[in-house]
């Protein structure tokens, strides 16, 4: 998966070194990311992983808390809107 700024997404090689689901009791908003932490998520009900463009979700949502993005997550493999998980990647800033 490439990222729209060419990063490369995989977890092999370049590109993300971890990531984690995002705790729901530290409150955060997508503009408190800095530029190494990407936004992604994780589908409760197939496991698919995907990465998303930090500007383009604030573009159509808005500023929110990622507790309240979480609601807002579609998988792109099977379509369930529920409780999918936010997820904080970490690109290596060695790029």
């Amino acid at each position: 998966m490439r990222h729209p700024r060419g990063a490369d997404l995989s977890l092999q090689g370049f590109g993300i070194k971890a990531f984690h689901v995002y705790d729901e009791k530290f409150l955060r908003t997508l503009r408190d990311l800095p530029q190494w932490e990407i936004l992604g998520g994780r589908c409760a009900k197939c496991g698919h992983v995907g990465w998303l463009d930090k500007r383009s979700v604030m573009a159509k949502i808005g500023n929110h808390h990622l507790i309240n993005v979480r609601q807002r997550l579609r998988c792109s493999s099977c379509g369930y809107r529920g409780d999918n998980e936010v997820l904080i990647g970490y690109l290596d800033r060695n790029i």
